[in-house]
């Protein structure tokens, strides 16, 4: 019982990491809000010990009109703009967290699509419910060669079970585990699931999904159990292999 209840410090087996999922670009979604809080989040990225991030702020139909132009303008921007801090080359490059809402297909289709890498796609499903045509959406994904990372996971309440997870899985979603929900900051239902995930090893990456300082604060402090360590060491180092 003593190897199950020591914990210890998430961020001492961070290092060298790429954050694949985060809200750093400034005044583009809810994320960061001006330069200064961009450039106070590398900051303490640094700290923890990542060697770098690929900005991935929202594209969503009714919210925040962002498209493959106003992304890179803002990238662009941003990388300017920080080297008077010397801080320009952290931000490896821009892509997008998308909604699987009704102009995605479109997106899909016409492939006006900012990949994280190669062909891989960072994707977000509503928390009210579930994509109406989430299979066929998927499925013309794969036939276009694009890998959808289907990101934090355990943070829809209606996906119940288990089984239901493993649906996705199968029908060839990559699942990003968000750090936080470790340490109960999105609740203990996020929590519980995102155990239980770590536990049927159906994580393949993991991100911060940060959308300002206090969030690298908070998993600077996260402590976890030998056990959740175990099952989280494979994915953390899996996302340094894959970014």
């Amino acid at each position: 019982m003593l190897f199950f209840s020591k914990k210890s410090f998430l961020v001492d087996h961070l290092e060298g990491l790429i954050d694949i999922h985060n809200h750093i670009l400034p005044s583009i979604d809810d994320g960061s809000p001006d330069l200064i809080t961009t450039l106070k989040m590398i900051e303490l990225y640094q700290e923890i010990g990542y060697k770098g991030c690929i900005a991935t702020p929202h594209t969503m139909e009714d919210y925040y009109g962002n498209d493959i132009s106003t992304i890179t303008s803002t990238y662009k921007d941003t990388i300017e703009n920080l080297k008077e801090f010397n801080q320009d080359t952290f931000i490896y490059n821009a892509s997008s967290e998308y909604m699987m809402d009704s102009g995605f297909e479109q997106l899909i289709e016409n492939e006006n699509l900012l990949f994280l890498k190669d062909r891989i796609l960072l994707t977000e499903f509503s928390y009210f419910q579930k994509p109406e045509y989430v299979n066929e959406v998927v499925f013309n994904m794969l036939q276009k060669d694009i890998s959808p990372i289907l990101a934090h996971p355990e943070r829809y309440r209606y996906i119940k079970g288990i089984e239901e997870y493993k649906d996705l899985k199968d029908r060839g979603f990559l699942f990003q585990l968000n750090l936080l929900s470790i340490d109960g900051h999105y609740g203990k239902d996020a929590q519980k699931k995102a155990i239980l995930l770590l536990e049927h090893n159906l994580y393949d990456l993991v991100g911060t999904d940060a959308h300002k300082p206090e969030h690298l604060r908070k998993i600077r402090e996260i402590q976890i159990k030998s056990n959740i360590l175990t099952n989280i060491q494979p994915v953390i180092e899996n996302s340094k292999l894959n970014f």
